[in-house]
């Protein structure tokens, strides 16, 4: 079959997989072994003792970083030699099968999904910022082109973007019109033509911004909150999903506020920032009553939590809750509006009381009881996350160490989920050395280490309840 005819057969079944309900993908897990709370530096720094160690482990990481950049921009999935990288979402497997068998799945897939593409890129702009290296900057100047060249006409981008050198692929640009809200892909494209036009004054990089900017107000919903994805409207209407509800799975709206107050800051637009606000409001709105005092994943019109994927309960959430928080701090020092401050204190007790040990907390807890949830493939509950539904980060430290007593800790990048402590590695580890997605966490990590800890407001209004949280946080364990 000549090219150009199996391509469109190709965009043909692809056409009527998008039609169908969509089916979100668990996303590749970027996680690393946490060995003790107050030693997550100096595990994820290798033997680094020093600033001066530390500052060389993070040069060689983003040294190996921009080597596997794409010719063209942009990072790929890591693959076993002689493989090719496998898709994560449903669209880009089916057309990957269908080509394969013919020698045409000639595609590169580039990740956007955080730790992915604009947080490489990011990275490495940093970097460029720290050293003045232009071997950085040139790095993450080709990633935004890319983004650029590949941005949808929804003004946003997909998880997973199948491209031919420096555009995408014919048949998903014909096709795919779904656009990505979580795992910090929308978003976290936003922060890097932002962050490139502020380094570089290139008003491409603004204007790419703009249309991102752009649907991230439109799709937010009366309520404040994002959805998972955005989509047309008339498939909205016709096949109604859980994607279209209110969330904070995978940082969805919390990713959406900060980003939001970043481009009002940059740009000078108080739209922006009134918008930041709606989503913080929504996030007080929905929040728990103490003692459990966190979020769910996906609410209902109701602001009830609801059900996302069958393996996914109406539950609090300890990760998402922790993106919550991190919102709510960004709003009050991009606002100086305290009124934030005593959601994130109540949080904040509630999950230093809910870890299983020090440094590790269960994904849900149950809205009443607060005991911990693990749901199986089948979506019936199970005894434990050894029983669960595999692929999914059911138990990590989820960047809460951080919160609970940061003075002493790094923020790990969005979608890195962390290893409990005494667990074995999952997924990718941080040293790494040919998997961008484990370097962009290990980089994350490192620079935190030697980026001197910013002063929040909110630190001064819940003192107490912090050290209250790591007293508690130090001698939990009760589940």
């Amino acid at each position: 079959m000549p090219r150009v005819r199996f391509l469109v057969a190709i965009a043909i079944v692809v056409v009527a997989c998008a039609a169908a309900a969509p089916r979100r993908s668990t996303p590749t897990r970027v996680t690393t072994p946490v060995t003790a709370v107050r030693q997550r530096e100096q595990a994820a720094a290798g033997t680094a003792s020093s600033a001066r160690d530390v500052d060389t482990a993070l040069t060689a990481t983003l040294d190996r970083l921009l080597a596997l950049e794409r010719r063209d921009g942009g990072w790929t999935f890591a693959a076993p030699p002689g493989a090719r990288p496998a898709p994560a979402t449903a669209v880009v497997k089916i057309a990957e099968r269908l080509a394969s068998p013919f020698g045409l799945a000639d595609w590169d897939l580039v990740v956007m999904r955080s730790p992915g593409t604009p947080a490489a890129a990011l990275a490495l702009l940093d970097g460029y910022e720290r050293t003045g290296r232009a071997a950085y900057l040139d790095a993450a100047a080709r990633a935004g082109d890319l983004l650029l060249r590949t941005q949808l006409p929804s003004g946003g981008w997909y998880s997973e973007m199948p491209v031919e050198g420096d555009h995408l692929a014919a048949w998903f640009a014909a096709t795919v019109r779904r656009t990505m809200l979580d795992d910090d892909v929308t978003t976290g494209g936003t922060r890097l033509l932002l962050a490139l036009w502020r380094v570089t004054g290139d008003d491409g990089y603004r204007a790419g911004a703009e249309r991102a900017l752009a649907l991230l107000v439109d799709a937010q919903l009366d309520s404040g909150a994002w959805p998972l994805v955005w989509r047309p409207l008339w498939k909205r209407r016709l096949w109604p999903t859980f994607e279209d509800l209110a969330t904070v799975n995978d940082d969805t709206t919390p990713a959406a506020i900060e980003t939001l107050l970043i481009a009002a800051d940059l740009l000078g637009r108080d739209d922006l920032r009134v918008a930041a606000r709606r989503g913080g409001d929504w996030l007080l709105a929905v929040q728990a009553p103490p003692p459990n005092a966190g979020w769910a994943q996906q609410y209902d019109g109701d602001g009830r939590p609801a059900r996302g994927r069958r393996f996914e309960p109406p539950a609090l959430a300890s990760w998402e809750s922790r993106y919550a928080v991190d919102a709510l701090v960004a709003l009050v020092d991009a606002t100086g509006e305290r009124r934030y401050c005593a959601a994130v204190a109540r949080a904040l007790a509630w999950l230093a009381s809910s870890a299983l040990r020090p440094g590790c907390w269960p994904r849900f807890l149950a809205v009443d009881t607060n005991a911990p949830i693990y749901v199986g493939g089948d979506g019936t509950i199970v005894a434990s996350a050894a029983l669960a539904r595999r692929g999914y980060d059911w138990t990590g430290d989820f960047g809460i160490s951080a919160l609970v007593d940061n003075a002493a800790l790094t923020e790990p990048v969005p979608g890195d989920p962390g290893t409990c402590p005494g667990d074995p590695p999952r997924g990718h580890a941080r040293d790494a050395p040919d998997d961008a997605r484990a370097l962009v966490a290990r980089a994350t990590i490192l620079r935190g280490a030697v980026t001197p800890r910013s002063h929040s407001t909110c630190e001064d209004t819940d003192q107490r309840t912090r050290e209250n949280a790591v007293r508690s946080f130090a001698g939990s364990g009760q589940h």
